[in-house]
């Protein structure tokens, strides 16, 4: 027993091997340093994307990017070492240690990690609210079958009975300002995204009935505009003005494509009620149509003059409203697997149009714009049915109650009215304003 112990004693220690760098602490930064300036959504060289895990994993023209487990044979790591036929970067070279942490990290499997969010309060000094200011009011949503309003607001999605009742425990644990707001099909989850300007885009899932945060869905490189749930409530589009459509599988949490023809902001985007096509709506005043399956773009509208900022397709069929703001135009295109025709073209407001909605029958429609009036349409005739009062500030975000017979309006003021679409009456506000108004809220755009 002693000479065992005596030569356990003596024998070297066991090398312990050596810890897989960490893709969010140590890799992502030497991609950004040295090669998303050249492979992101701008600028896409050679098809290879690497601003996002998903691109890398995903890879190029030429193929993949690596080989988990296997550096010695990964294109990536052959056209930073300068041994592939092109090299990455092309004017300079990355430092030994840099190499060999991507070495290291490929080897090792190439894990994932989060990349941790990062957070302004840490930069920005908190400033006291001064008076009864609300946050700007850019989306809006019931919940199935419609007994409860959802409404973004800063960092939160606020609730409101629509039949009266005690205040409801508001949704948090978002970043910025809350742009996109909807309920899944069958009301049990909701989704709201926004995310920090120049930063990244999120979008967080929630458990409808209590409010708890499932998971956040990162990968934007900027703000999250809006937001598009299939039919079947598996699938969840999302687009921002990283220039970048996103198609999600929510039960997963992942990305299952991403798609990237646009060359400005996009604003808005929409399933096809039989989820067979995408529409997407961007600054560069087009209209795209994509394969909602194959992720690839079908066809291009381009008609408009100005941004598309806001379009949804006419409940149960393949009539698609767009609405392109500054030029003052909605329009209706019938489409189908080929291509798409404009079927009406109406200047519906004397300033900018900031949002469209169809009812739920498809019957009705309606516009809202900067002169800061809504109005509800006859979407058959294209016969004006009525205005609504003349709002208080610009009204930029319209949802119907999942039976169409109201219509809830929200403003830049942050202010929510709900009104009958057949009479017009405006019947609830869910918020009012937080301090007596002395006159316009805001000009209207002239």
């Amino acid at each position: 027993m002693l000479c065992a112990a005596v030569i356990t004693a003596g024998a070297p220690a066991a090398q312990q091997p050596a810890p897989v760098p960490d893709y969010a602490r140590d890799v992502v930064p030497i991609l950004e340093a040295n090669c998303v300036r050249c492979h992101s959504p701008a600028q896409e060289e050679g098809g290879l994307l690497l601003d996002t895990y998903d691109d890398l994993v995903k890879g190029g023209e030429s193929g993949e990017a690596f080989t988990p487990g296997n550096a010695a044979s990964s294109r990536l790591v052959a056209m930073i070492e300068g041994s592939a036929k092109k090299k990455m970067p092309p004017k300079s070279d990355l430092r030994p240690d840099e190499i060999a942490t991507l070495r290291a990290w490929i080897d090792g499997g190439a894990p994932y990690s989060e990349i941790p969010i990062p957070s302004l309060d840490d930069k920005v000094p908190a400033t006291a609210q001064q008076g009864g200011l609300l946050p700007q009011v850019t989306a809006l949503a019931f919940r199935p079958p419609g007994a409860e309003l959802a409404i973004g607001g800063y960092r939160e999605v606020r609730r409101s009975l629509t039949a009266g009742g005690p205040p409801q425990k508001a949704f948090s644990g978002l970043h910025d300002l809350v742009r996109a707001v909807r309920y899944s099909p069958d009301g049990t989850w909701m989704a709201a995204a926004g995310g920090v300007p120049g930063s990244f885009g999120e979008i967080g899932i929630f458990d409808a009935a209590s409010g708890v945060l499932r998971r956040t869905l990162l990968g934007h490189r900027d703000y999250v505009y809006q937001l598009a749930i299939s039919a079947d409530g598996r699938r969840l589009a999302s687009c921002g003005y990283d220039k970048s459509i996103r198609v999600w599988d929510v039960e997963a949490g992942r990305v299952v494509s991403v798609l990237r023809e646009h060359t400005d902001a996009v604003f808005a985007v929409a399933f096809s009620p039989d989820d067979k096509w995408i529409a997407s709506g961007a600054g560069d005043r087009s209209v795209k149509i994509w394969d909602a399956q194959k992720g690839v773009r079908l066809y291009t509208l381009t008609d408009a003059t100005e941004a598309v900022t806001s379009l949804q397709f006419r409940p149960g069929g393949a009539l698609l409203l767009t609405a392109a703001g500054s030029d003052k135009t909605i329009r209706t295109w019938a489409l189908d697997g080929a291509g798409g025709k404009q079927v009406k073209s109406v200047i519906a407001h004397t300033t900018p149009v900031l949002a469209v909605r169809y009812s739920p029958d498809g019957k009705l429609l309606a516009s809202a714009g900067a002169d800061r009036t809504v109005k509800i349409w006859n979407a058959d005739t294209w016969v004006e049915v009525r205005t609504l009062e003349r709002q208080s500030d610009w009204p930029q975000a319209l949802e119907w109650t999942p039976d169409g017979s109201r219509l809830a309006v929200g403003r830049y003021d942050g202010t929510v009215s709900i009104y009958e679409s057949a009479t017009g009456k405006r019947v609830a506000d869910p918020i009012r304003p937080a301090v007596p108004q002395r006159g316009p809220a805001r000009m209207a755009l002239q």
